[in-house]
């Protein structure tokens, strides 16, 4: 039986999905890009009110609560590196291997957090809410920042 994986990230209040299960196309350095610049939105199913779109060699979404970007192909095994700008408000994440593409959130997913505020900081930016702690929490807000 195949188990699905997903991987999901939020921007700017909207959420960015990556789905996964199977195998995953390499390039010769042994990554596959999904987005690069302004390109790769192709590679994604958009589910939600979010207005994600290329602007300025970026994929961005400034409005819509909730909406997810969803990967089209599925992966099994994968390693993330995922470059982000957050706003120091931005309350965001990329989530892994939902139970449910339909209901994603960090009770039936794995969450790297994107959170500059988070009230409980010990699961901000870079932990793994619920799972894993980073201390300290790295000041992400503002800037650009690398997982």
């Amino acid at each position: 039986m195949k188990r699905s994986t997903f991987i999901c990230a939020e921007l700017l209040g909207s959420l960015f999905v990556l789905q996964g299960c199977g195998s995953m196309p390499r390039t010769g350095d042994g990554w596959s890009t999904l987005i690069e610049g302004s390109s790769g939105l192709d590679n994604f199913n958009r589910v939600g009110d979010a207005n994600w779109r290329a602007e300025d060699g970026t994929i961005v979404a400034d409005r819509g609560a909730g909406g997810f970007l969803v990967t089209k192909k599925s992966y099994r095994d994968f390693q993330i590196r995922a470059e982000f700008w957050s706003d120091h408000t931005t309350n965001s994440g990329i989530f892994m291997r939902p139970q449910d593409p339909a209901k994603i959130n960090a009770v039936n997913s794995y969450e790297v957090n994107i959170f500059y505020q988070r009230p409980e900081p010990v699961y901000g930016t870079g932990a793994i809410v619920n799972v894993s702690k980073v201390v300290p929490m790295p000041k992400a807000g503002g800037k650009w920042n690398v997982y």
